[in-house]
């Protein structure tokens, strides 16, 4: 037993030994590594500057995109929970002219709304609303412009979640009524009564009419997309026919008992609709759906596109910045012959010159993706600042960017590595 001990003591020590020249022999490559690199600042540089710019695209462009979806998700959630909605106009993202088919769809109006709700009884609540944007509110001590007017029945608040903070929301009545009330946003109150001044109970003037503020709403906070939904007023629906017109179409909202009534909600709502609209079974819908379950999933496969998009463009990028790195590294090598000749003629083998210059390679790639990723935060950063989206770094961009930079630095650093291990070293040395 003690001697297959004694035996296995030097195999061990053998293979410390082994580990400490692999060890050894990776640091002296990188210290070499380093100092050409560091020899020829500005030709490193330059070499770096395509990487970095592949780079710093890729990690920026994911971060405008993470928050601008963030913001649109926050922006399309502008319906409650378990609501969705009736509408006249598509839904979703649309670009060019509209058909003329749906063109000449008719407006859909309040009592189609009444209606629907007879017809409806398995919706928890069905109600009807209408806006105007870029309307000005006085009041007695300041005026607000840019307001958004939204008129609507009881149910608008509870299917829009715009919870009342202080006062109340108008009743049914007063919303069938064209009562002379209007419950009046924050940003609305911090113009209209600054200073700590009691808005309940005190009267604004919106057109042409005095209405009596019964309610302001919790105040919201805004977004790049949805813009400031604290600078909102709500009428009764009535009333905003008074004084904006009757031919406005309305939107329809209407709420599910429960989340998983949904779907089966929706179906309904489409096949008692199309009665109260007068269509018959090989007609189209002349209206639209719309949930913010929907409106995010077009967003979610919008956004995704453009994110295999510019993957695309930023990969473009850096193979441009990896035939820099081939390049440059082919006129290291041809600088570099006597020198690689000396080496081989004193012994260095073909595996230990290539894995030289592969570490000069990747190096040089590594440091260009985290200049790279550096740049792509702190323009992160303005961004959040200048266009106040909530831009945030995915941690999955990082990873990739360093890892296609450190790949393109391999890949494009092997073959003038494989010249440079090639070398006849006679050849080499008479080399002027």
């Amino acid at each position: 037993m003690s001697e297959a001990l004694l035996e296995a003591r030097p195999a061990r020590a053998s293979g410390r030994q082994g580990l400490a020249q692999t060890l050894q022999s990776g640091f002296d490559d990188l210290q070499l590594a380093l100092s050409a690199l560091t020899a020829h600042k500005m030709r490193s540089a330059l070499t770096l500057l395509g990487l970095v710019i592949g780079v710093f695209t890729v990690v920026i462009m994911m971060a405008l995109t993470t928050g601008l979806q963030s913001a649109i998700d926050k922006g399309m959630g502008g319906l409650g929970a378990d609501v969705f909605q009736i509408q006249k106009w598509p839904s979703g993202l649309n670009f060019g002219p509209m058909s003329p088919e749906i063109l000449k769809r008719k407006p859909l109006t309040l009592p189609q709304t009444l209606a629907l709700r007879e017809l409806l009884p398995q919706a928890k609540q069905v109600g009807a609303e209408v806006w105007d944007n870029g309307k000005e509110v006085t009041g007695e001590f300041g005026v607000q412009q840019g307001v958004q007017v939204g008129g609507g029945t009881a149910e608008f608040f509870t299917n829009n979640s715009l919870p009342v903070g202080r006062g109340r929301s108008f009743l049914e009545g007063e919303a069938t009524s064209a009562s002379r009330v209007v419950v009046i946003g924050a940003g609305v109150v911090d113009a209209l009564f600054p200073d700590g001044q009691q808005p309940l109970g005190a009267k604004v003037r919106l057109g042409r009419l005095d209405l009596e503020v019964i309610g302001v709403l919790e105040r919201q906070g805004g977004s790049p997309m949805a813009g400031n939904i604290d600078n909102i007023v709500a009428i009764p629906i009535t009333l905003f026919f008074e004084l904006y017109g009757t031919g406005r179409s309305v939107n329809i909202t209407v709420m599910a008992k429960e989340h998983a009534d949904m779907h089966r909600l929706m179906d309904l709502s489409v096949s008692a609709f199309r009665r109260i609209r007068g269509l018959d079974a090989n007609v189209e819908n002349d209206f639209d759906m719309y949930s913010n379950e929907s409106m995010r999933a077009t967003v979610d496969e919008l956004t995704s596109k453009v994110q295999y998009f510019m993957i695309g463009i930023c990969c473009l990028s850096l193979l441009v910045g990896g035939i820099g790195v081939m390049n440059i590294m082919l006129v290291a090598v041809a600088e570099r012959t006597r020198e690689i000749g000396l080496r081989k003629a004193l012994g260095a083998r073909q595996a230990r010159v290539l894995t030289q210059f592969v570490v000069e390679a990747v190096l040089l790639a590594l440091f260009g993706g985290i200049i790279g990723v550096l740049l792509g935060y702190a323009g992160s950063a303005m961004a959040r600042f200048a266009f106040e989206l909530p831009t945030a770094v995915p941690a999955w961009a990082v990873a990739l960017s360093l890892a296609v930079s450190c790949t393109i630095g391999l890949v494009f650093g092997i073959y003038p590595a494989w010249r440079a291990s090639k070398l006849d070293p006679a050849v080499a040395l008479r080399d002027e």
